[in-house]
């Protein structure tokens, strides 16, 4: 059986583990810190936990789908709670938005802001749903191994359905005045850590999984996914050694054979960089 290193483990090192092991492969993870979950980890203090990374759950069908791969449901391990309201933007010390978590709610918020946005809004995400379709259906989903599958026949002819050559930030002043619904809108792309107005129009994706998919919370905890995640990974056989850091990787002539962790060394076939 050959053996892999999976180095870190966030998301993806727990996933790409799990779906390795779940391939008969011998999967441990190696992890610097001293429990699992990277940027998602938690800090507990005098009895109190602290989400170190996410502050909400977007995509529900996404975590769905990864724990559908394993025969398994999100429900198996957490209990998610829809958020009403979505959340509270903040505009000054004075003003802020509850963001309703109802579409109908939603678009009578915004036909208050501004005369016409309703119908405007239902345009908006009418359009954002096929992009989110899709983008994620089309294209998050390809394996990344060729540009030919970029060549599927819905994605060509779609194309400027998607808008990738426009940006988002005149994108959403098409179809909205308001200074305030237009901060609204901009700010989920914030998120690819991006301006919006260098960001490609297609992620109006995002506002349709925000307003219409809705926003979540795991009881208990952004955590829980990942305890979730690495509850997983271990029925699937993966192991995990905690405050390990990989110091080294020691190839011969053209791979990598092991690895170097805390003055030990490993012998593998393969590695992998988590995240």
């Amino acid at each position: 059986m050959k053996k892999i290193a999976v180095i870190g483990s966030g998301f993806a090192g727990i996933s790409a583990a799990t779906t390795l092991a779940a391939e008969g492969f011998d999967v441990t993870v190696y992890e610097k810190n001293e429990s699992a979950g990277g940027r998602a980890r938690k800090f507990e203090s005098n009895g109190f936990v602290f989400d170190m990374g996410p502050s909400w759950y977007w995509m529900p069908d996404v975590f769905e789908k990864y724990f559908n791969r394993f025969g398994k449901s999100v429900s198996d391990y957490y209990q998610l709670d829809r958020l009403s309201p979505s959340y509270r933007i903040f505009f000054n010390d004075k003003e802020s938005w509850d963001i309703p978590s109802r579409l109908e709610d939603l678009y009578d918020f915004f036909e208050k802001e501004e005369s016409g946005s309703s119908h405007q809004l239902k345009k908006f995400l009418e359009e954002a749903a096929y992009k989110y379709k899709v983008g994620i259906e089309d294209l998050v989903y390809k394996p990344g191994l060729s540009i030919l599958e970029l060549m599927d026949t819905q994605l060509v002819k779609g194309v400027f359905k998607l808008h990738v050559l426009q940006s988002i930030s005149k994108y959403i002043r098409k179809y909205f005045k308001s200074p305030r619904l237009i901060q609204l809108l901009e700010f989920p792309v914030l998120f690819l850590g991006a301006a919006p107005s260098d960001t490609p129009a297609l992620y109006s994706l995002m506002n349709y999984a925000d307003m219409a998919l809705g926003t979540w919370y795991p009881k208990g905890g952004m955590n829980k996914i990942v305890e979730a995640m690495v509850a997983l990974a271990n029925e699937k056989g993966v192991k995990f050694e905690f405050n390990s850091t990989v110091q080294s990787l020691n190839m011969n002539s053209t791979k990598i054979k092991s690895i170097s962790i805390n003055g030990r060394t490993e012998m593998v076939d393969h590695v992998v960089a988590g995240a």
